[in-house]
């Protein structure tokens, strides 16, 4: 089977039509982190987190092409996936706000057991990466990774963003 040709063959979907359809799909809020050549720390907010490989452990996420995150990422080597707490939605608008301070987070910020800042609290489960690869993907590149390290803390529900708001999955009630 041959695969599609990377140029636009047809009509496209709109880019308000296809925000739309995606704001419906609830998704994991993630806080990724990485340290810049300079030592500062750096950080996005990120829905787009994904399992990639069993074997070996990897992770993929994308991002905005206009941050110049993945730039950094090169650079650095390595990164965190914070998958962020149901009660921590404070942390994702606070990352997702770019070129504002960040110092009033800097205590939750610390060293993983790899070269990486990691949050110390308020996930439910932390992935410590190492960059595989970055590839283009329209307006954003996507971002593979090894993992090195994680922990996880299974009882912490997971913050989600749907509809532009954050919240909390409610699984179906189950009858007796």
């Amino acid at each position: 089977m041959r695969s599609a040709s990377p140029e636009v063959t047809g009509r496209v979907v709109g880019r308000q039509d296809f925000a739309r359809a995606f704001r419906v799909v609830p998704a994991a809020v993630s806080v990724v982190l990485a340290r810049t050549e300079s030592g500062l720390v750096r950080g996005i907010t990120c829905t787009s987190v994904s399992s990639l490989s069993g074997v070996p452990p990897m992770a993929l996420f994308s991002v905005d092409r206009k941050t110049r995150f993945a730039d950094e990422l090169r650079s650095a080597g390595h990164y965190s996936i914070n998958i962020l707490a149901a009660d921590r939605p404070d942390w994702a608008r606070a990352f997702a706000r770019g070129g504002q301070s960040l110092d009033d987070l800097a205590h939750a910020i610390q060293t993983g057991r790899g070269p990486v800042p990691t949050l110390a609290s308020g996930t439910a489960a932390v992935l410590e990466c190492e960059v595989a690869g970055i590839y283009p993907g329209g307006d954003h590149e996507v971002v593979t990774g090894r993992i090195t390290h994680l922990r996880v803390q299974s009882d912490a529900p997971v913050l989600q963003y749907r509809n532009g708001e954050y919240g909390v999955f409610c699984a179906e009630a189950r009858s007796s």
